[in-house]
């Protein structure tokens, strides 16, 4: 069920539509405790009642397959429905209808003052008539809930504005009395209690010397509105939620003791992992200044040349590896880090000139760290080759690197408006080692693609499988 209804009649205020809205956001959680299918439908200015929202429970078998959202309820069909559109109150249907075998009984509650819509509850007759203790509890709860939520939208005690939950698997469910005691407590309630250090029995119990509780339920107990409240006590994290009802409270308790442990576990690994990231980035820069001591040092400018091209290589990993230790995800967004690659390689090959430019364009979104990587020193090294192969004889030019993503594969194209390839160039025969490295990460690393253009200018595109 979508949360937010959709198709509001028109002429509803603001006040009318939030709190429809709010009604329809706890649907799921009326339907899972009253073990019924719901469906809210909204008044039309005909007088006609079109569903807006529903939800079948988790809890039961559904006596409705289908949504109804959009559709308008016939009158005839759904007499509850517009009985309680007319008088204003609950109607509890006697008909004992059926689908695919199911027989139901049908319920119907208005909603809002004046009635702006109406909640309509199908319950098998299998659940209605032979409950057990817990799911006459829970359905208790469900038309607590329902004429609550049918006067006023629920409403955050803490924050202010509307209040929505739903159940949670594990979660335990506990009825406050008008007195402040528990009056009953589901079987997982009971353990979520006992794991929190009650002893004795639940029943009877005031609901403030609860764990937690003054936190979690002294706001709404003896009021009004709904809260949600984590607490740790006792070793254990728990997650309140507690809806004031027009006599006492319901209360929705998860123990999170685990979830929270393996959040914290997490978080301490992302550090580490970004922390590792940070020190490697700083290695690479240490051995990028090296490189250039050792290059200025040269008395060979063969190897000078080489040096500087092995510093722009290990200042593109760099690169990455600076994005990764700022992020909590092992992936970056690789067009950014290209722009940080290739104005770092035009910067070291053209200076301040602005004869010279590179521009990178397109989109790739998050890409793995290691495809990134290797995607880094391939676009340093196809960048340099065009400014220094390309565009120099020229003295001047133009780099465009473009990133297009598609389904399950990536496309990069760079292309020089230079002097072209030389005649014959054949890419398999060619002895520059960056060309080499390129050819090894696109189609070893990679698995890709790689194929060059000549012409007006040099346009090398690469193609690489990704997924996700």
């Amino acid at each position: 069920m979508d949360p937010t209804p959709l198709g509001l009649p028109a002429e509803l205020d603001e006040a009318q539509r939030v709190h429809l809205s709010n009604v329809a956001a706890n649907l799921q959680l009326v339907a899972d405790l009253g073990y019924g299918d719901v469906a809210l439908a909204a008044r039309e200015t005909d007088g006609t009642l079109h569903v807006v929202a529903d939800a079948r429970p988790m809890t039961a078998v559904a006596a409705v397959a289908f949504s109804r959202v959009g559709r308008a309820l016939s009158e005839h069909d759904e007499q509850e429905a517009y009985r309680a559109l007319a008088e204003g109150a609950a109607v509890t249907g006697e008909r004992r209808r059926a689908t695919r075998g199911i027989q139901y009984l049908t319920s119907a509650h208005p909603i809002g003052d004046p009635v702006v819509g109406v909640l309509v509850r199908d319950v098998s007759q299998q659940v209605a008539h032979a409950p057990g203790t817990m799911e006459r509890q829970f359905m208790a709860l469900a038309e607590d809930l329902i004429e609550v939520m049918g006067r006023a939208p629920l409403i955050d005690a803490r924050r202010g504005g509307p209040f929505a939950t739903t159940r949670r698997a594990g979660d335990g469910v506990m009825r406050v009395d008008e007195s402040g005691r528990i009056a009953y407590a589901s079987p997982n309630g009971v353990t979520i209690m006992r794991l929190a250090g009650v002893d004795g029995a639940l029943a009877g119990t005031e609901a403030l010397r609860l764990p937690g509780a003054e936190t979690a339920l002294a706001p709404v107990l003896g009021g009004s509105g709904a809260l949600e409240s984590e607490v740790s006590v006792a070793g254990r994290v728990l997650l309140y939620r507690v809806i004031s009802l027009e006599k006492g409270a319901a209360v929705l308790v998860e123990d999170t003791t685990e979830a929270r442990q393996r959040e914290a576990e997490i978080k301490v690994k992302e550090a580490t992992i970004r922390e590792v990231h940070h020190r490697v980035k700083n290695n690479l820069q240490t051995i990028s200044s090296l490189l250039r001591i050792q290059a200025r040092r040269s008395g060979s400018a063969e190897a000078s040349r080489a040096l500087a091209e092995a510093v722009e290589r290990v200042g593109s990993m760099a690169v990455v590896h600076e994005m990764l230790s700022a992020s909590t995800e092992e992936t970056v967004d690789f067009v950014e880090a290209a722009r940080t690659v290739v104005d770092m390689v035009r910067q070291g090959l053209a200076g301040q000139s602005a004869s010279t430019s590179v521009t990178v364009e397109g989109s790739t979104g998050e890409v793995p760290a290691a495809v990134a990587t290797s995607l880094a020193l391939v676009i340093a090294e196809l960048v340099h080759n065009a400014i220094e192969h390309g565009l120099a004889p020229k003295g001047a030019g133009h780099v465009v690197v473009s990133a297009r993503r598609v389904p399950d594969e990536l496309r990069l194209t760079v292309r020089d408006d230079g002097v072209g390839l030389p005649e014959g160039f054949e890419l398999t025969g060619s002895s520059h080692l960056g060309l080499e490295i390129v050819r090894t990460l696109v189609e070893d690393d990679l698995r890709g693609t790689l194929a060059l253009r000549g012409g007006a200018g040099t346009t090398v595109v690469i193609t690489i499988p990704i997924y996700g």
